[in-house]
């Protein structure tokens, strides 16, 4: 029973403060597309280790047990054999000898001397397949990176929403309260009584929608960093991300971006594999030395060597023609894909660049809006007190600043989430650019 209250003591209580590095690293550690981009890399290796070994001499046995009455059957296993003696020259016998039984075995090494260039082939692809691992390695851990940032921006933004909109609840439920000891006095007027109760409810349901949907950010960050959902440290302040001009913008997307840097190694192993089929009608040679063995085994003489070198070519292969087609229509299409996420590449990079440049113009007039805002709550709450505005006033006051501060968490939010979007459409959203984050989180701590 203690060891129960023990646990539930230990599920309830909260969980500690993660700042965005923290919470990025945790999210990377554990996350499932990394390990599959990692277990794609050993896979190539693994591969490429088996194009080394098949270079190698390969040792083969095989064994194989028949019975026949076939007379240049049986005649050849007595030969094979070396057991042959002048009454096995009988006509008769040579025509009729009966059932006989023989077991063959035999040991063969060989070892490629040219295959058609297939190995060399197999080697460049492996080691194409490990560099795309690497590279889809490095997309999926920023991809997670992002949606991790992500909903960690999410959650302080409505963490201070929250706490805007609780303030304004309490200084309206207090405005309220004073409305109606005046209205049973007749010093307010119903309608305006009525009405300031409409916004309070508003500003009411507002929280709860504020609230339920902070849970489901932490809820998608728990999932991401695979445990409870940290509590987020640092707020929201103004900040000016770093930002470069157009071009070197695009050209660093060019350069760094890993679904690029793959669909280039995919064009240049579709390039290898056009390579082998137009090499398919090489020659491939081997060579070769066996032993072969009778029933009476190795002891008894009856063992044959073998050594030589093979050698197998195709002189016509209808399909010839259509597989070298096939594979370079396969090569083309992968540098069409190539050329295709470049050009989504840099229209991504400029529509994130612009739309981050936008949220900056806006900023400083959301700030002014909001300043006015808050100065002119306070003007209306003394007049109010007076008698010289109504309650309608105050609260109306109350949700203009609640609704300009939601105006401002979100353009604050979003210049974040736009820049760390920004980085990864250039393939440059890696630790640096969350410590970058975390530190504008931390400047108004």
């Amino acid at each position: 029973m203690k060891i129960f209250s023990l646990l539930l003591l230990l599920s309830a209580a909260p969980a500690a403060a993660m700042d965005l590095t923290a919470a990025a690293d945790a999210a990377v550690g554990r996350s499932p597309a990394a390990a599959e981009a990692k277990a794609r890399r050993t896979q190539a290796e693994a591969a490429g280790r088996e194009v080394f070994w098949s270079r190698w001499p390969r040792l083969s046995a095989r064994a194989a047990a028949m019975r026949s009455d076939d007379p240049l059957y049986a005649f050849g296993e007595l030969m094979m054999r070396r057991a042959v003696t002048a009454p096995d020259f009988n006509p008769d016998t040579l025509n009729h000898p009966g059932y006989r039984t023989a077991v063959h075995g035999s040991l063969e090494l060989g070892v490629p001397l040219f295959t058609g260039f297939e190995l060399t082939r197999a080697g460049k692809l492996a080691a194409l397949a490990g560099d795309e691992a690497d590279a889809m390695g490095g997309a999926a851990a920023q991809a997670v990176r992002l949606r991790t940032t992500d909903a960690y921006l999410r959650d302080l933004k409505a963490k201070a929403l929250l706490s805007e909109i609780d303030a304004r609840l309490t200084t309206a439920r207090a405005a309220v309260d004073s409305a109606e000891r005046l209205k049973k006095q007749g010093l307010v007027l119903g309608s305006d009584h009525q009405a300031a109760l409409a916004i309070l409810s508003g500003l009411r349901a507002w929280r709860a929608r504020a609230a339920a949907e902070r849970e489901a950010y932490r809820s998608e960050l728990g999932v991401l960093i695979g445990g409870a959902a940290p509590e987020t440290a640092g707020s929201l302040s103004d900040w000016a991300p770093p930002l470069e001009s157009d071009e070197s913008l695009v050209a660093a997307a060019l350069a760094s971006r890993p679904d690029l840097r793959a669909a280039g190694l995919r064009t240049r192993a579709a390039g290898v594999r056009r390579d082998g089929a137009r090499q398919s009608l090489l020659p491939t040679v081997d060579a070769f030395a066996a032993v072969n063995t009778a029933a009476d085994g190795l002891n008894s003489g009856a063992a044959s060597r073998l050594v030589g070198v093979r050698a197998t070519m195709l002189f016509g292969d209808p399909a010839y023609a259509s597989r070298s087609a096939r594979a370079e229509a396969d090569e083309n299409a992968a540098a069409a894909a190539g050329a295709g996420a470049a050009d989504a590449a840099r229209g991504e990079v400029l529509a994130r660049a612009a739309g981050l440049r936008g949220l900056g113009a806006a900023l400083p007039e959301l700030r002014e809006a909001l300043a006015r805002a808050r100065d002119s709550l306070e003007q209306v709450r003394p007049l109010y007190r007076e008698g010289r505005q109504s309650v309608l006033d105050v609260l109306r006051a109350e949700d203009a600043v609640a609704r300009l501060e939601e105006a401002r968490l979100e353009t604050v939010y979003r210049q974040r989430s736009e820049w760390a979007a920004l980085r990864a459409a250039q393939g440059r959203f890696d630790s640096d650019a969350v410590a970058v984050l975390n530190r504008s989180l931390e400047e108004s701590r």
